[in-house]
């Protein structure tokens, strides 16, 4: 029948489900963050990678200050609040398919 084709899947869809909360944050041994979804999945995180990156994540390069991450947006985000009032924050969706092993954030790209 015109115009039904076949809707290709995304690559996280049946493998993690959008809206992912992190309840909790353990950052005391940067570059590392463990992190903790509303579902109890425990996700630990290396994050040097954004340490070595630019000049938005040069902050997280201040160990004390990697230390204060905390859930953001009702948990929708591991932020951090610099002195000045900036937000640096990443998605709790993202952080979760990368820890699950879906999304490869070195190469920008889905595993699948």
């Amino acid at each position: 029948m015109l115009g039904q084709g076949t809707k290709q899947r995304a690559p996280w869809e049946g493998r993690v489900e959008l809206g992912q909360k992190i309840v909790s944050v353990d950052a005391t041994n940067p570059p590392v963050a463990i992190l903790t979804f509303a579902d109890g999945y425990t996700a630990t995180l290396n994050l040097q990678r954004l340490l070595d990156t630019g000049k938005v994540f040069a902050p997280l390069r201040d160990l004390a200050f990697f230390r204060t991450a905390h859930p953001g947006s009702r948990g929708s985000s591991l932020e951090w609040l610099t002195p000045e009032g900036d937000e640096i924050d990443l998605c709790a969706d993202t952080l979760r398919m990368e820890a699950e092993g879906i999304w490869d954030p070195i190469r920008n790209e889905w595993k699948v």
